[in-house]
């Protein structure tokens, strides 16, 4: 198969891709025999359960090619435009992550904004507790190839193709490590607002409720002006 890749700037990279590499296989006796509607109801099935077997073998992929880094390698992402990345983490991990992240006041259920680059989230059965992999959206694509044969249909896929050259290698985190990050993060934040709302209710003049002089009512006349309404006390500013 033919795959034409963009590549900066605005260059037309041309690439013979081969899809001989066996992903499935369904033995199916007197295929050919079938009616039609049949074969062809048979092979939409085959071809539902397609995507679940190439996600086995991408995360497969990213065991053997993701780098590992800590949690989150600023440095090393600032050599790249790309602000937006895919997170992904198993299931009960992201549901960890996720009851941290909106213990802050946010209501997410799929978005991380962290150090200002947007994490997408996603899940998958496939993986473990002890692993999570920062991936550029888009960064790669894989070619099927469906084979019909007297007895059985074969599906055959090529190799997983980088097509975001201007963007990092899969990065491989630590759950835990992750999680603790943002939770400590998190906690930082609710510590700072909660000293610049102190300050502010400190910096703000205390409210009169009774005259300082004779202790009778007192009336306010906008701002932090009063006088007494039982003696001649007020802290209204003098006339000029």
């Amino acid at each position: 198969m033919h795959l034409c890749r963009i590549t900066p700037p605005e260059q037309h990279e041309e690439l013979d891709v081969s899809v001989g590499f066996l992903l499935r296989s369904w033995e199916i006796h007197h295929l050919n025999a079938l009616r039609d509607s049949t074969r062809r109801n048979l092979t939409r099935h085959i071809l539902n359960e397609v995507p679940n077997d190439a996600y086995k073998i991408f995360i497969r992929f990213l065991r053997d090619t993701a780098e590992p880094e800590t949690f989150l390698p600023a440095i090393r992402l600032n050599r790249y435009l790309h602000r937006q990345y895919c997170l992904l983490l198993s299931t009960s991990r992201a549901r960890e992550l996720f009851a941290v992240h909106n213990s802050g006041g946010r209501h997410s259920q799929r978005l991380i904004n962290f150090s200002g680059y947007d994490l997408i989230v996603g899940t998958g059965i496939q993986l473990l507790d002890t692993e999570a992999y920062l991936i550029a959206p888009s960064k790669y694509t894989i070619f099927l190839r469906q084979v019909n044969a007297a007895n059985e249909i074969n599906v055959y896929h090529s190799d997983f193709i980088d097509l975001g050259g201007s963007t990092p290698p899969p990065l491989l985190f630590r759950p835990q490590e992750i999680i603790d990050i943002v939770r400590n993060n998190i906690g930082a934040e609710t510590e700072s607002k909660a000293h610049h709302e102190q300050g502010h209710r400190e910096e703000s003049p205390a409210t009169i409720v009774d005259c300082p002089e004779c202790g009778g009512e007192v009336q306010r006349i906008g701002g932090e002006n009063y006088f007494c309404l039982e003696c001649s006390w007020d802290n209204l500013p003098a006339l000029r």
